[in-house]
């Protein structure tokens, strides 16, 4: 006697607690499919439970009449927790997505009325139902009078009425293996979807779900459809066991995958519910344990009433099982709270990573590894908007291609200056194509920006939930958490990014400038008679004026200068692009027109159309000091004599670089002794003071003229640029400046000639 209450109680116990967990869920997201799918099946197997256990406390009540009576009626109705099954089966065919068959197969039913898949699942077990429920009230048995005619009516109800019992009770054996089916069908489409799964939580969610409910089917089974197909008679304490089993390793995979993996997106407070709801069952069965052999104890004692005892044992139990109901709190939410996607975990977590990430790409990808696992999204973008261009890093979907991503960053900026963070569906600031891209092409939900002292540096896109479930409070709490921390991270990720991309960008300079440097002569061949030196002051690190003394291989050498279009290191590079050419072209016989063309050509397929240079080359013969030159495009250089006649050197051609096809002059003119050719660019000639005069040509020339005779070629640069420099003030110069002096020192045998079109006569 005492063994049946005891599994009677326990099972009516397990099947209440079920109960409870099945309304957790229900009460956890009422308007979500899958959570009531759960709690129905959670329902239908408590019921069983608690149909079992009072059907079979009911046929051990033999104390009044309507004991058998009413074991008869729970015997019947306990025929409802049956919908256990088709409700397992529907929740196999919709978490974690819902497959193919369950949207085409109510299609196939009919042309007029359409069922869901749901319908046409629990239409085989409500027709099982119904049927056991008129077996149950009415009994297919005719009393008709055998007179007349009716005797005959009598005997074919007779024996219709036998048929139709031997129909039932083959329906009834034989729908167990509906149920059957049923439960295989759900255990192999969990375990198909375990086999699919490649997001870690969701396999662990699947794979203890899989493996709690097989262990219960299987209790299930030989507990109700095997003894009901094969007409065996299992004892009670038999059924029950396999029962309370069943209630255990099912619900209990189900309350763990809540507790543990955060099945179905439960809050926090739903999963501390759950842990208390055990906690204190455990307790409570331990006392109802303790208090009956307290009883016993205190009855054989003669003389007291066991029924005083009672509230004393009662009180004294709160007052011990206080402390060990928090303890055993305590220890359930160590052990079973340290789920990596709850939401203080993963703050935890990727706090601690955060502050050891200062790479930009690094901080892009663990948060958005971090989100995509811990709230199990379909598609999870972290973008950061750095000065150049957006970059972003995808944790979960199709990533985001240069195209997107330009439109993205351009609209965040707008949309983020009036949203802290919104649904993009409620958007008023985003137009129909972009709702569309972001939405419908993406399948963007939710963005939160990403802002540090109101700056926006960026912008996490969160698409829909693996679950389909909508963000919860704890989701909100989650993100809005987060993103705080990810914007500090961000900034300084993006700070530190910026001072790496100045620091590299200082060292190529440094580095250009010391090639730039190289690349000039610091040192100038001999050239008889002559004495060469040069001024190169650079506005920034690096500039895109060049000169360049080169022996030509006959005895005569090559001078050039040029002034290459911009400023920086695109204009320096050009630049050293053009004094190779120069270079490589040097020891041949061509004439100076002819390196000009080959230079312009290189220049012109090299290079984008706003880009081009002035050229002016010169040659100068060692022996007669006659000098070759043609000018393409540059600032005329000038021979300046001891008689104070000034010659500009114009003859040529334009500036290089803006036609494929051109052709340069050359013209010539003989050099003397004292003479000095001043080759400059315009950063000399138009430097500009605080009152914007120009230096100009003509202060230039005067400037050189003032100065005493025959001193070094070095000495009339540096005499030069200090007079600049007193023109210019405390105004910093504009452009590169560039000067090439070159000084006759000797008479040469050859008389001076000049040979030159009258439209290149000197300008005096």
């Amino acid at each position: 006697m005492r063994s049946f209450l005891l599994l009677s109680t326990l099972e009516l116990s397990l099947g209440g607690l079920v109960f409870l967990l099945g309304f957790i869920i229900l009460r956890e997201n009422p308007s979500h499919r899958l959570n009531r799918t759960v709690a129905m099946m959670l329902f239908f197997g408590g019921l069983g439970a608690v149909l079992a256990a009072m059907s079979f406390m009911a046929t051990r009540t033999v104390t009044t009449a309507a004991g058998p009576g009413t074991a008869n009626l729970l015997e019947s109705v306990s025929y409802l927790w049956e919908f256990f099954f088709p409700a397992l089966f529907l929740f196999a065919s919709i978490f974690p997505r819902e497959r193919a068959f369950t949207r085409r197969m109510p299609a196939l039913v009919g042309r007029w009325w359409t069922p869901g898949f749901g319908t046409l699942v629990f239409a085989a077990h409500t027709f099982h139902f119904a049927l056991m429920m008129v077996l149950l009230v009415w009994k297919p048995e005719f009393v008709l009078p055998k007179v007349g005619v009716l005797r005959y009516v009598a005997s074919v109800a007779g024996v219709a009425a036998v048929f139709l019992r031997l129909f039932l009770l083959v329906h009834q054996s034989l729908f167990s293996l509906v149920n059957l089916g049923f439960g295989l069908g759900a255990i192999a489409l969990l375990f198909d979807s375990w086999r699919r799964a490649t997001v870690p939580r969701l396999k662990r969610q699947l794979g203890v779900i899989a493996v709690g409910l097989s262990a219960c089917l299987i209790c299930y089974i030989f507990a109700t459809s095997i003894p009901q197909l094969l007409n065996l008679k299992l004892s009670a304490a038999l059924r029950s066991g396999l029962t309370i089993a069943a209630l255990t390793l099912g619900p209990g995979s189900i309350a763990y995958a809540i507790v543990r993996h955060k099945f179905l997106d439960a809050r926090l407070l739903a999963r501390r519910g759950i842990l208390y709801a055990l906690a204190s069952a455990a307790l409570v069965g331990l006392y109802l344990t303790v208090l009956q052999p307290l009883n016993k104890m205190v009855g054989a004692v003669p003389g007291v009433d066991p029924r005083v005892f009672g509230p004393v044992f009662l009180v004294m139990a709160l007052a011990l099982f206080q402390p060990a109901i928090a303890r055993l709190e305590e220890l359930l939410d160590q052990v079973l709270l340290k789920d990596p996607a709850d939401y203080r975990n993963v703050l935890r977590q990727l706090g601690r990573e955060l502050q050891t990430t200062i790479d930009l790409e690094q901080l892009l990808m663990r948060t958005a590894r971090t989100l995509s696992e811990a709230l199990l999204l379909r598609s999870v973008h972290v973008v950061a908007l750095t000065r150049d261009r957006p970059i972003a890093h995808t944790g979960s979907g199709a990533p985001l291609s240069d195209e997107v991503l330009g439109r993205v960053g351009k609209m965040l900026p707008r949309v983020a200056e009036h949203e802290d963070g919104f649904r993009l569906d409620e958007s008023a600031e985003l137009s129909a194509e972009e709702r569309s891209l972001l939405t419908d092409t993406l399948g963007i939900e939710l963005f939160v920006p990403l802002r540090w002292h109101g700056d926006l540096l960026g912008a996490l896109l969160l698409g829909r939930k693996l679950t389909e479930t909508r963000f919860s409070s704890e989701d909100v709490t989650l993100l809005t958490t987060l993103a705080a921390q990810v914007s500090v991270s961000l900034q300084n990720a993006l700070l530190l990014r910026d001072r790496v991309a100045v620091a590299r960008f200082e060292e190529e300079l440094n580095l250009a400038r010391q090639i730039q440097r190289t690349s000039l002569l610091s040192e100038f061949p001999v050239i008889p008679h002559c004495d060469v030196h040069a001024l190169y002051i650079p506005s920034r690190e690096v500039g895109g004026d060049f000169y360049d003394v080169v022996p030509a291989g006959d005895g005569s050498f090559l001078i050039a200068i040029a002034d290459v279009s911009g400023k920086g290191m695109p204009a320096a590079l050009l630049s050293s692009m053009l004094q190779a050419s120069l270079r490589t072209q040097s020891s041949g016989a061509r004439s100076l027109g002819t390196i000009l063309k080959n230079i312009n050509s290189l220049l012109y397929q090299s290079t984008a159309i706003h880009q081009f240079a002035t050229f002016f080359l010169a040659r100068v013969d060692g022996a007669s000091l006659r000098l070759t030159f043609s000018n393409a495009g540059h600032n005329w250089p000038v021979v300046l004599r001891p008689s104070g006649e000034r010659t500009f050197l114009e003859r040529g051609g334009t500036v290089l670089g803006i036609m494929e096809s051109l052709e340069f002059e050359e013209a010539q003119v003989a050099l003397g002794p004292g003479d000095l050719v001043v080759l400059y660019t315009d950063g000399v000639s138009e430097a500009m003071n605080a009152h914007n005069e120009q230096f100009g040509e003509e202060r230039l020339c005067d400037t050189v003229q003032s100065m005493p005779r025959g001193i070094p070629a070095c000495e009339v640069a540096e005499r030069l640029h200090g007079a600049l420099r007193e023109f210019l003030g405390e105004r910093e110069p504009q452009d590169d400046l560039t000067l090439l002096i070159l000084r006759v020192t000797e008479r040469v045998a050859a008389e001076r000639v000049v040979t030159m079109t009258p439209e290149a006569v000197a300008v005096q």
